[in-house]
């Protein structure tokens, strides 16, 4: 049984459901405290982030991308908005004219 981080006590730790990634929940009946032992980091690979700022240089659409790595297109869009971010401002004009074309600065 897990301990509790609050009042430190091992006993009357009931289960409390999950959290959105997937860890187990607790709550200690003594002191009220609801708490996750082990988390799981949520979200997603930076490998993945990766593969989709890839696909999308490569002329892919959004959607697509969402289709091929099983993820939401906004979220594949705030990836990339995530990137053009960024960018560091003393680009030369030839790579900020491709990032343009390329959808990821306005």
């Amino acid at each position: 049984m897990p301990t509790c981080p609050k009042c430190h006590q091992n006993t009357q730790q009931n289960k409390d459901g999950f959290t959105p990634a997937g860890s187990q929940r607790y709550h200690c009946k003594l002191c009220g405290c609801r708490y996750t032992p082990q988390p799981k980091e949520h979200g997603y690979d930076e490998e993945i982030r990766h593969h989709a700022l890839s696909l999308h240089l490569e002329g892919v659409s959004l959607r697509t991308i969402s289709r091929i790595l099983d993820v939401n297109h906004q979220t594949v869009a705030n990836w990339i908005n995530a990137y053009a971010n960024h960018l560091p401002p003393n680009l030369p004009e030839s790579l900020l004219d491709m990032a343009r074309l390329d959808g990821l600065i306005d």
